[in-house]
């Protein structure tokens, strides 16, 4: 069975609510990984509405430069889109929906995502990557071409 575009952003508004519903419960890794996904499912509308042929897997620099997003927003809004998806690109793996708290906290900080901050890092990266997360949607939505 085919996903369509719509089924595809349908899906990143779903996951970015989980991720938000999950932070607040405090399950960071799930919220993280829930995040990346609602990313991944907005490049992916974008990327179907384009050409429904395609093999990014989950890679998101991928999918965002096969995307054709830059042909919806203007090239302001491109360019902080693409360095909020480079933000999440950092700190998401597809892989994380295997992710215990405890091995999501061993690979942050072995990236070295503790740096810097205070009190709970993974908390604070997970933050980081939902607030980017809601404004790639926001601006990916609000220039939906449907």
């Amino acid at each position: 069975m085919r996903i369509e575009p719509d089924d595809y952003l349908e899906a990143a508004r779903d996951r970015i609510i989980d991720a938000h519903s999950l932070y607040n419960l405090g399950r960071y890794s799930f919220s993280l990984y829930a995040a990346g996904l609602a990313v991944e499912s907005l490049l992916r509308a974008y990327r179907v509405l384009k050409d429904p042929a395609f093999d990014e897997r989950h890679d998101l620099r991928l999918l965002l430069a096969e995307s054709g997003v830059e042909n919806f927003v203007p090239s302001l809004e491109h360019a902080e889109i693409t360095t909020l998806v480079l933000k999440v690109f950092i700190r998401w793996k597809n892989d994380y929906r295997f992710a215990s708290e405890d091995r999501l906290k061993r690979h942050l900080k072995k990236l070295r995502f503790d740096r810097g901050i205070r009190g709970n890092f993974v908390k604070e990266n997970c933050r980081m990557v939902i607030d980017a997360a809601d404004r790639i949607l926001k601006v990916g939505v609000a220039k939906w071409p449907h």
